[in-house]
């Protein structure tokens, strides 16, 4: 007989025994009382022992069935706690939560909301992985990620996020020397800073009274890190195009200045993006619905 077997008919002859009866087991195990009597003649057999003395009226332990009824209702009784622990672990919001996000966004966007979080949850411990690389979640054991723009077909749950607004943005000092840009035929005459040399990385994408535009820029300064090219556009070096979060500090204090508004794009799509949707930890339930509260906002 098997050790799975066998566990089931301990729990089968510890509930005969609660129930002092062959017919209110079957019943509270949902058996009938035919296999609640093979599961004790099976374990009788299994041991070479006499467990119950069976009457038209009533049952009874034997000396052998009561020592062995003490291990039974043990058995049960730890699989019931291993099982609520289990409950527990799934409803109530604990553990760790591995979450994969672009490094800029994920600096200034998400590593601010943590501390209320934590307090919120205090036994949810959270690692924030940095990386501008589309990780595979699954593979390095990712439970949630955000990724910006449009998501390629994959088995990932998605979930929407309002997107990131666009931005066009120069110092007072720029705009000084070389004027402000009245449309995206105007970006000929200016300094732009861009991501890379190649013409992708050049071509800036515009939108206005549901016309695309594109226009091939040019400048002295590339670089593939818009961190690195906001410390340029302060310095007096050209027009930064950019998502509006990652120069929100610098509109506010007046060190960049927008430009070009009627012309932004579309915001940049935003998504929570994570493996499955079924058994999902309740820690994961609520970081989700923390991060789709706070950017509802």
């Amino acid at each position: 007989m098997s050790l799975l077997q066998r566990l089931s008919d301990m729990a089968t002859f510890a509930k005969v025994v609660e129930s002092r009866s062959f017919t209110q087991a079957a019943v509270a195990l949902d058996m009938s009382k035919g296999a609640v009597s093979k599961a004790i003649s099976r374990l009788e057999q299994h041991l070479n022992v006499r467990l119950l003395q069976r009457s038209t009226r009533q049952l009874s332990l034997t000396s052998e069935g009561e020592a062995f009824f003490d291990y039974c209702q043990q058995v049960v009784a730890q699989a019931d706690k291993a099982e609520h622990h289990l409950s527990e672990l799934r409803d109530e919001p604990s553990g760790l939560i591995r979450i994969s996000v672009p490094v800029t966004f994920g600096t200034l966007r998400i590593a601010p909301l943590l501390p209320q979080l934590l307090k919120q949850y205090p036994k949810l411990s959270i690692e924030l992985d940095l990386n501008d690389k589309v990780i595979d979640l699954i593979a390095d054991k990712m439970d949630l990620g955000i990724r910006f723009g449009r998501l390629a077909n994959s088995s990932l749950i998605a979930r929407s996020l309002p997107g990131l607004p666009i931005t066009m943005v120069a110092s007072p000092g720029y705009l000084a020397t070389f004027g402000t840009p009245q449309s995206p035929a105007d970006l000929c005459q200016h300094q732009c800073l861009s991501s890379g040399s190649s013409i992708a990385d050049r071509t800036w994408f515009f939108r206005y009274m549901d016309q695309s535009i594109e226009v091939l820029t040019s400048g002295r300064v590339l670089c593939n890190s818009n961190r690195a090219l906001k410390h340029a556009a302060l310095a007096d070096m050209g027009l930064l195009f950019v998502t509006r979060y990652q120069v929100e500090k610098e509109l506010q204090n007046g060190s960049l200045v927008e430009v070009m508004q009627d012309y932004m794009p579309e915001p940049l799509p935003l998504h929570l993006v994570y493996p499955n949707r079924h058994h999902m930890k309740a820690g994961l339930k609520v970081v989700i619905q923390f991060l789709q509260q706070q950017f509802a906002v």
